[in-house]
């Protein structure tokens, strides 16, 4: 079978039972009136030979009450495989384009001690947040959502001292910057899931005694990773951050 065409094509296959005086065995051969025929069709999708290639073109259109018009031309190499060649064109309302397509692929399963968990945790619940508030959000991408919150919510309280503070593996002294990044995502993530007040009052509380005479909060702690702070260690840049997060809390 050569096909001649690209595409999807419909290949069906038949079985039908026939009359016969050979013995089937012991019985014999029986022919009903119905259901003696069988077809099975099945859709074969049929690619071109050779090494896909694609080219992208973009515009920023910024209309301002007139029609907009941009051309491009495509040029095709000449080894192309013949009927091959195909163009698609999409049109977003949104100057992230593409990049927000698909965004509930984003989602992922936290894990790891308390940076990585956290580093996982928090893009979950800005996806459900841009999702929610752009009408986007289905029952199925909040299920799956929900279940990725809850499960990093509990594994984080896995890193959490007595105090209220967070460390990286759970373990000495509580790092300033990862319980007030903690106590920022569990407050936004309260719209999603359940997370125990009393587990943010007391972090809340051990913030609050970290803060010096001058007004600034002091820098505690280790992390491994200090892209999580941005890479700054200043205590006016902790101050500004926790301060921020309390403010957004309501706190």
């Amino acid at each position: 079978m050569a096909p001649s065409v690209l595409g999807v094509l419909n290949v069906s296959v038949s079985a039908a039972a026939v009359q016969s005086h050979a013995a089937c065995g012991n019985g014999v051969v029986n022919v009903p009136e119905r259901g003696r025929v069988d077809t099975v069709t099945r859709g074969l999708l049929v690619k071109a030979e050779g090494t896909e290639k694609s080219h992208t073109y973009n515009w920023l259109l910024c209309p301002t009450g007139e029609a907009l018009t941009e051309e491009v031309e495509v040029q095709l190499p000449q080894n192309v495989v013949a009927g091959s060649a195909r163009i698609s064109l999409s049109v977003l309302g949104d100057i992230l384009g593409r990049a927000l397509n698909n965004l509930d692929g984003l989602l992922q399963m936290p894990y790891g001690c308390g940076e990585q968990n956290m580093a996982l945790l928090s893009p979950n619940i800005y996806i459900l947040e841009y999702l929610r508030n752009t009408n986007q959000l289905t029952p199925a991408i909040l299920d799956k959502a929900t279940k990725f919150l809850t499960s990093g919510y509990q594994r984080q309280l896995n890193y959490k001292n007595a105090d209220g503070a967070y460390s990286t593996f759970g373990q000495g002294l509580g790092n300033t910057w990862l319980t007030a990044f903690v106590l920022r995502s569990f407050g936004k993530a309260q719209s999603f899931i359940y997370v125990d007040p009393a587990t943010m009052e007391q972090s809340k509380t051990w913030l609050e005694r970290q803060q010096g005479k001058h007004g600034c909060f002091r820098t505690l702690g280790k992390l491994l990773n200090n892209r999580m702070k941005g890479g700054v260690t200043d205590e006016v840049t902790l101050t500004a951050y926790i301060t921020a997060s309390m403010l957004e809390l309501n706190m």
